[in-house]
């Protein structure tokens, strides 16, 4: 409970020092102002492509999960769950009872699910790295975009890379039964603990199966870009929704640099971080912070809304309550 606290904590901390900031060196009458501005024409237009987005986060889910028997709408619904969760609770705590969720609704291993979890968190961050550089390339260089695109680069290139590498060596399940029974001998008094922890592993590698398959990985990439494709019109849509002069390939860079902000540690929805990544990224385009301000809220508004919509619908229909024992329990807030 401790534990979970200072990181809850340390997470709203972080996103009040970031409204601060921002609040500090923004106009908040020109904010408000530039509300007015808002088209609702371009903003209702992006429903569909947010839905087509969470389709395809779901259709991704089961190539991870290398399962074909898995049901669309249980994925789907589980996705819609745990992203409901991020968007009240801290550092993303949703992903956790997600996997946690799905895994018992669907009679699978926990350690298996969360494993998948966390390698769709590589892959957006390996394909946004590849948009963010690109973006950078085509649209506008700055030193600051480069120095987020070598940070992103080194924490997901190199952790997928890290991946596949622990994958191929791990074939060779002869050496590791070896390095298991070596471990028995060591702990004889307790074989039960060190068969527990090999089971576990054993767990976390049958949820990176996917990464064995060359035509899963290739689906497994060409989804994550179709998912952050929609995601870039969604932001391109609500900018041009303000008139702000931008073109298609500038929006993703706006995503890139927004979503790469939204990493930092911070309260529900990133709320703080992910303000001042859309300021800074569309500040090279000439909008002014104000405007930015009024667009990210915007923006942000819109998405929270809808995935809380459909996240409490999914929820009154598997019955689930936020304050299910269950899921604090697995979140350990009690």
């Amino acid at each position: 409970m401790k534990k979970f606290i200072n990181k809850k904590t340390l997470g709203i901390l972080v996103s009040i020092v970031f409204i601060a900031i921002i609040l500090h060196h923004t106009d908040m009458g020109k904010t408000v102002k530039s509300f007015e501005q808002i088209k609702p024409v371009w903003v209702v237009s992006i429903i569909p492509f947010f839905l087509f987005a969470f389709a395809a986060r779901a259709l991704r889910w089961r190539i991870f999960l290398a399962d074909r028997g898995l049901k669309f709408k249980s994925l789907i619904s589980s996705i819609f769950i745990g992203f409901s969760l991020n968007c009240i609770l801290p550092a993303r705590a949703g992903e956790i009872y997600r996997a946690y969720f799905f895994s018992k609704k669907e009679n699978l291993n926990k350690t298996k699910v969360f494993t998948s979890v966390i390698l769709e968190r590589f892959f957006d961050g390996f394909v946004l790295f590849i948009v963010l550089l690109t973006a950078i390339y085509l649209v506008h260089s700055s030193a600051l975009f480069l120095k987020i695109a070598f940070l992103a680069g080194l924490i997901f290139l190199g952790g997928l890379a890290f991946l596949l590498v622990l994958v191929k060596i791990q074939k060779n399940g002869t050496r590791r039964e070896n390095i298991r029974l070596f471990f028995l001998k060591l702990n004889a008094k307790r074989p039960e603990s060190v068969n527990r922890v090999f089971s576990v592993i054993d767990s976390f590698f049958e949820g990176l199966k996917a990464l064995n398959s060359n035509s899963l990985l290739a689906k497994a990439f060409l989804m994550t870009f179709l998912i952050w494709s929609m995601e870039g019109t969604i932001m391109y849509l609500v900018i041009k929704g303000f008139g702000v002069n931008i073109s298609y390939f500038g929006a993703f860079l706006v995503l890139a640099v927004t979503a790469f902000s939204s990493l930092i540690p911070a309260g529900p929805a990133a709320i703080g971080p992910y303000q001042w990544g859309y300021i800074i990224a569309l500040a090279a385009f000439n909008v002014e912070r104000e405007l930015a301000l009024a667009v990210s809220i915007t923006n942000q508004f819109i998405i929270i809304l809808l995935i809380l919509s459909f996240g409490f619908y999914f929820m009154w229909k598997d019955h689930i309550s936020i304050n299910d024992r269950e899921i604090k329990r697995e979140l350990n807030w009690s």
